[in-house]
């Protein structure tokens, strides 16, 4: 589960606009797009956060590094908390620094987290090659034991950063992504496995390391009155151990991307590097990753706007666009904190759907009702860049800047917004 090797370049390829939002802005000012560089970032480091127990008996001094946008005037920013990946075993917080960056240039606030590594080998291998998948589901829990702390952490200085203590999501990447799924949705005390609790040592010849009792599911990080409760769950790439965690409605909403040919941790019900072979699986647990995931809420349901999967046709732990992905979990965690109008009176019909979103060259517009449509398009700024008539052939946005925009009838009523991808 190594870390992505794109991130360095997520998002930095968007243009900067050229004017701010004109509105005052107070809480959390939807005015703002939460999708366009438009602010300058100020970024506080190396902040502690707490401490905790390692695999082997030692300390962890954690940390996170907290990037918040300059002059965006609002009093209760969105939070977003990034999670490395790296196998429960490498990675680091700086890897999510220039995400973090460009986020907090869009409005977010956005804190990358260290968490608990390390987990023990065979003896003979080293990670990641695992003892018994009792080690990695140990490592998976102490990591969102770390992850929940981190979010009450936040919470508890909100006042000092003018950040929310509602509109808050974690985003992870590979295990950073496990971490994270864990994290929003292990909340029971019922849902800990066994092997998290006091079992047998690990022995590696004459050498015995007892596993201790891990703790409760909520961890004993930053207990100041806050909970570890997100709006949200990006998870990139990720799985999470059970799919009874997420229930579909009271649960966090959820947002999963994922290669269906992923070799390092799969789409489906597998081992975490089920496609290296070499006998590096064997001792892993099987996971739910993305796939195993949709079926799941495919079967339960879920609310609208609640719950959505990106799949991709590839066999990369990657992403295939990381630019037009990014964006798109962006503005899905925005639209659960922001009400987004429609020009489609509840109850009169369907609402207009919009495809692909992201896109690139033709724009589709489905549901909206029968013969050529006048329309024109508006920038984040709210200002006209191009217009014409709908028809079979979609819209041409060719040439359009990557950014988000806006669709609305040439009478003036909106019908949605849309993304431009890189």
């Amino acid at each position: 589960m190594p870390a992505i090797r794109s991130l360095p370049a997520l998002l930095v390829a968007l243009p900067l606009a050229t004017a701010l939002p004109t509105g005052q802005a107070g809480a959390q000012d939807c005015t703002i797009p939460f999708g366009l560089p438009l602010f300058a970032v100020h970024a506080e480091m190396d902040i502690p956060y707490g401490t905790a127990t390692r695999y082997n008996g030692g300390t962890a001094q954690l940390a996170l590094d907290l990037f918040k946008p300059v002059g965006d005037g609002q009093t209760e920013r969105p939070l977003v908390v990034l999670v490395h990946g790296g196998g429960f075993t490498g990675g680091s917080r700086a890897d999510l620094h220039d995400l973090g960056n460009s986020l907090a240039s869009m409005g977010w606030a956005a804190a990358t987290v260290s968490y608990r590594l390390g987990f023990y080998g065979t003896g003979i291998l080293e990670p990641p090659y695992a003892y018994d998948p009792a080690e990695v589901r140990r490592a998976i829990y102490r990591s969102m034991q770390d992850v929940k702390g981190a979010v009450r952490f936040l919470k508890g200085r909100s006042g000092q950063d003018s950040t929310s203590t509602t509109s808050v999501f974690l985003v992870g990447f590979s295990a950073g992504a496990i971490a994270s799924l864990t994290a929003g949705y292990m909340d029971l005390p019922a849902e800990k496995p066994a092997s998290c609790g006091a079992i047998g040592d690990v022995q590696h010849f004459f050498n015995f390391h007892p596993r201790p009792d891990l703790g409760d599911v909520d961890g004993d990080i930053a207990q100041n009155g806050h909970d570890a409760t997100v709006m949200g769950v990006a998870g990139i790439f990720g799985a999470m151990g059970d799919t009874a965690w997420f229930n579909g409605t009271v649960d966090p909403a959820l947002y999963t991307y994922h290669q269906t040919g992923d070799p390092i941790v799969g789409c489906g019900l597998q081992r975490p590097y089920w496609g290296i072979g070499l006998g590096v699986p064997d001792n892993y647990p099987y996971l739910h990753g993305s796939c195993s995931i949709d079926a799941h809420v495919q079967q339960i349901g879920h609310a609208p706007g609640r719950y959505a999967f990106h799949q991709h046709p590839g066999d990369a732990h990657d992403v295939h666009d990381p630019v037009a992905v990014m964006l798109e979990a962006a503005l899905w965690m925005r639209d659960l904190f922001c009400a987004m109008p429609t020009d489609v009176a509840e109850g009169t019909g369907p609402v207009p759907v919009l495809r692909p979103n992201p896109v690139r060259g033709r724009l589709f517009v489905d549901h909206i009702g029968d013969g050529p449509m006048p329309w024109r398009i508006t920038d984040a700024q709210g200002r006209e860049v191009r217009a014409g008539v709908h028809h079979q052939g979609g819209i041409d946005v060719e040439g359009l800047a990557p950014g988000t925009y806006h669709l609305h009838r040439a009478a003036g009523t909106r019908v949605g917004r849309f993304v431009v991808a890189q």
